[in-house]
């Protein structure tokens, strides 16, 4: 009679195993015919759609573009010099005796890396707002209103300058003696 039961969990556990694999195998294949499958020629890149929202058109259309690929370009360089400030810093606290000076210097280029980010959202939405109407720059703040919220919900910090960096998931040395 046990001998009955050990076959019928065997199958059981056969039976799991395999749809475990087919799951995966499944989902593997759907992720890749999404990375396969031909980007849409129909869709624009986001600043084109930020300036259809806009309905801008002609000149004011290409300068607005044009402000917000430079916000862009310059927020991203910086954002990256950032993150390479803030690893240097972690690299600096978990030395086994950091430097103050060092500490306090990498924190004063991390907060003017900081103040260039916010400098460089406002000299753009400044230059923006000039070449919109008053109907078009509502619109247009209350866009970069819904991006920030966007952003606050996946878990982004008010001012910082970007998404939130995967975080290292180690847990912290022990204290020593």
């Amino acid at each position: 009679m046990k001998r009955g039961w050990v076959w019928v969990a065997l199958l059981l556990s056969v039976g799991i195993n395999i749809g475990v694999l087919a799951t995966i195998g499944v989902s593997r294949m759907r992720a890749e015919a999404r990375w396969e499958r031909p980007r849409d020629a129909e869709r624009q890149p986001p600043f084109e759609r930020l300036a259809d929202h806009l309905e801008l058109e002609g000149e004011a259309r290409l300068r607005f573009i044009e402000i917000q690929q430079g916000l862009f370009r310059s927020t991203r360089q910086r954002q990256e010099g950032l993150h390479q400030l803030r690893a240097e810093l972690r690299r600096e606290i978990a030395a086994d005796e950091p430097d103050p000076q060092t500490v306090d210097r990498l924190l004063d280029q991390i907060g003017a890396m900081h103040m260039d980010l916010d400098r460089a959202l406002v000299e753009s939405v400044m230059a923006s707002k000039k070449i919109l109407n008053p109907a078009q720059q509502t619109r247009y703040l209350r866009i970069l209103e819904r991006m920030r919220e966007g952003y606050r919900r996946m878990g982004g910090r008010p001012g910082s300058s970007g998404p939130p960096r995967p975080r290292d998931r180690r847990p912290p040395p022990p204290d020593q003696p």
